[in-house]
């Protein structure tokens, strides 16, 4: 089979690899649309650690080809989307709900293995890593049968994608961690793919405001046209809290103004703290962008006494086997504008370029095969 393989930071090769073989509790999907994230990106630029040979891709769909010994609820031709936050079922996490801080498959997200540790992709004798549970930047996938949702059949495969990760994480932390509740005023900081999401949960929620901030009039401009009612563009010279107490006090200037709740789509420290210091009093703040693992936030302590609250979410904090076919069911529903956010496709030999223009154009990139 082809697939995009990382060797070294900084080059993406397509390289035919052997078909992968399931395993027990184990299916296996040819893949047929993959999104593009920054995350792969930043594996490919060597910022994060991850063991190579690899290959990367973590927002995968398409129909199962396979399945191993004991998978009873899915069959072949089945049309799934690959969660990255499957859980194992039966940890204390998972029996809570939160099945992205799962104590079994959580820790093998970055270290090269499915979620029950094992590798199933190889090249002859070599033993090549899985990334974040899946690796769809191939012809074919072997996952967990966790891994798989089960999807409608009429949900176009490079929509479909989209939940896998990116979607879920911008959707479900507005929907699910943040608890949008309606007429709330919502800030969105960042207009990126997860971003975008996040501006269609709010949306969806019934928010009564969504305020957009990022760098990219154009991307400003999709979040407008995706139902944010107002947008920020940003520099380094902007005082983005300012602006935002600014547009939010109440007529005549009165008051302090604030949001609701904030989500910080980019995951720096500065962005996180001015998502949690523009909150109005008994706001909630929710950092899902992909920090730095060194990165720090400070924020006053005495905001917290106004029982104002700076949390994070992992993929949305869904329940993958629940809120994907949901989320699906809104899109079939004429209620979630999806296929809007994709802008670009292009075939799995293009990879290289798909990466090079991210963040070029705003929306969402996806390889379809």
């Amino acid at each position: 089979m082809r697939a995009a393989v990382l060797r070294e930071a900084g080059r993406l090769a397509i390289e035919d690899l052997d078909v992968p073989e399931p395993g027990p509790g184990e299916v296996r999907v040819q893949v047929r649309a993959t999104g593009v994230c920054h995350t792969d990106l930043t594996v490919v630029e060597g910022k994060m650690p991850i063991p190579r040979p690899v290959v990367l891709g973590h927002e995968g769909a398409g129909v199962v080809d396979a399945v191993g010994a004991g998978v009873a609820d899915l069959s072949v031709g089945d049309h799934v989307v690959l969660t990255i936050t499957p859980g194992c079922g039966v940890c204390r996490q998972c029996q809570l709900g939160a099945l992205g801080l799962c104590e079994v498959a959580a820790p093998h997200m970055i270290d090269g293995r499915l979620s029950h540790g094992q590798q199933r992709l190889t090249k002859g004798a070599e033993r090549i890593n899985h990334f974040a549970l899946q690796s769809s930047f191939a012809e074919y996938a072997v996952v967990d049968r966790r891994s798989a949702v089960k999807v409608p059949d009429d949900v176009p495969f490079d929509i479909a994608c989209l939940t896998a990760c990116g979607v879920s994480t911008g959707f479900g932390a507005a929907v699910v961690r943040a608890g949008v509740e309606a007429g709330e005023t919502v800030l969105v900081i960042g207009a990126g793919g997860v971003g975008l999401a996040t501006v269609l949960g709010a949306v969806t929620a019934g928010a009564g405001r969504v305020i957009v901030a990022d760098r990219s009039a154009a991307a400003c401009q999709l979040a407008e046209a995706l139902g944010a009612t107002d947008s920020i563009v940003v520099d380094e010279d902007t005082n983005l809290v300012s602006r935002v107490r600014a547009l939010t006090r109440a007529g005549g200037g009165v008051g302090s103004g604030g949001v609701d709740v904030a989500i910080d789509a980019v995951g720096t420290g500065g962005t996180a703290a001015a998502a949690f210091n523009a909150l109005r009093r008994g706001g909630r703040a929710v950092v899902v962008g992909v920090a730095d693992p060194r990165a720090t936030v400070s924020v006053p302590l005495y905001h917290l006494i106004d029982q104002r609250v700076l949390t994070g979410s992992t993929n949305g904090s869904i329940r993958p086997q629940v809120d994907i076919p949901r989320i699906l069911d809104l899109y079939r529903a004429g209620r979630l504008p999806l296929d809007r956010l994709v802008t670009r496709r292009y075939p799995l030999a293009d990879i290289g370029q798909a990466m090079a223009e991210l963040g070029v154009e705003p929306g969402r990139a996806v390889i379809t095969f």
